[in-house]
Formats: C-alpha cells, structure tokens, sequence
C-alpha cells in the first residue's frame, strides 16, 4: 500500500490503527483503495458492500480481502499488512 499511494506510514502507524484517524486515508484515497484491492486480488466488491463496511485499519483490510478471497475461492497470498 505504500508503494501504491506513496504513503510513508511510519513507526507510529501500527496494523490496528485507524487509517482515516491517523489521517492517511480519506473518502476519496478509501475509494481508491477499495478499487485497488479489487484489481490487486481480482475481487468481486459491490459499491454498496465496501460503504457498509468499512476497514479502516490494515488488520481489517487484511481479514477484508482474505474474507472475499474465501467467499470467491481465490487462492490465497501474502497479507496486506506484513
């Protein structure tokens, strides 16, 4: 995700913290991210999936794509957040 978005997340930014709080993510970068995890992982997510829930934290965006890559039979790889 660094690379993607040229984002340096730091020492402080852990995989629990809150990405819109740390104020590395907005709406318009969370719309971005979602529809680079959909082409990274060949996801299938509906517009009104990824509003519901929202993961704001590289934990939840790791369970996030592992959770669709289960539901779709997508053959797992490397968490986001290693």
């Amino acid at each position: 995700m660094e690379e993607q978005f040229l984002i340096d997340f730091g020492d402080d930014v852990t995989p629990q913290s809150d990405l819109f709080k740390e104020g590395i993510i907005d709406s318009f970068g969370y719309v971005q991210l979602m529809s680079f995890l959909k082409k990274e992982f060949s996801l299938e997510i509906e517009s009104a999936e990824f509003l519901l829930e929202v993961p704001a934290s590289l934990e939840a965006i790791d369970r996030f794509v592992a959770d669709r890559m289960d539901r779709s039979g997508t053959p797992g790889g490397a968490p986001c957040a290693e």
